[in-house]
């Protein structure tokens, strides 16, 4: 199986960091192969056309926003990510702007 390319879009540089340190142990515990990395420019994330919608995780180009970045909600993405991997191997989904506020 290919890694993952995941990205943690918040535009708080310190927190966005944390978030994609703790996130990349938590998968790794899954046994999830992943790079993780994050996106903290304001440019960018409205780019992406998420401005004021942050904090989101991206997996593969599949975004998920999210409420908030602590370890809690870290984890349980990681262990959820982990269950569903076959949705983010066998489908690439194009022009999906963000998910529900799942986690």
């Amino acid at each position: 199986m290919s890694e993952f390319i995941i990205t943690v879009l918040d535009p708080d540089t310190s927190l966005a960091e944390k978030a994609a340190r703790r996130l990349q142990t938590f998968l790794k515990k899954e046994g999830v192969s992943a790079r993780v990395q994050e996106a903290t420019c304001y440019l960018e994330i409205s780019r992406q056309g998420f401005e004021g919608k942050t904090p989101i995780i991206s997996v593969n180009d599949i975004h998920y926003q999210c409420k908030n970045l602590d370890s809690y909600l870290l984890a349980k993405f990681a262990t959820w990510l982990s269950q569903n991997l076959d949705s983010h191997v066998t489908k690439k989904r194009y022009n999906q702007r963000v998910s529900p506020n799942i986690f």
